[in-house]
């Protein structure tokens, strides 16, 4: 199925393909066309930096303000998502919403099940 016809698919439509690994992810450079939909999004993370409150940033850009996505794990989905600072350098699919929040699109990480691939084996937070 091509992304153009993915991306007017119903969002049910999308997280029931998605669970059959028919969608595809979409480069994470095009997050922003996304915004307001349940999409696969994927990209090799740069950077994991840790911001305030224990908020970690999963970054795909060696600038992150000028990045046009991020992937942001609260502190209090650590323990259910896993040591995501083992995600670095690696290439990643997260699926979920995509929001817009200060000029840029993010998945809000909350569970493991959102990490497919080889990013879906981190081990527990410690």
């Amino acid at each position: 199925m091509s992304k153009a016809k993915l991306a007017r698919l119903p969002i049910a439509a999308t997280v029931l393909l998605s669970s059959f690994g028919i969608a595809q992810c979409i480069p994470f450079a095009e997050a922003n066309e996304q915004i307001g939909a349940t999409r696969c999004i994927t990209g090799k993370v740069l950077k994991v930096e840790e911001g305030q409150a224990g908020v970690t940033y999963l970054n795909f850009c060696e600038d992150c303000r000028s990045c046009p996505f991020t992937v942001v794990v609260f502190s209090s989905h650590l323990k259910h998502v896993g040591d995501v600072r083992e995600l670095k350098d690696k290439l990643i699919e997260v699926h979920g919403d995509v929001k817009q929040y200060d000029g840029h699109a993010e998945i809000i990480l909350s569970r493991p099940q959102q990490l497919r691939g080889e990013a879906s084996r981190i081990p527990p937070f410690a």
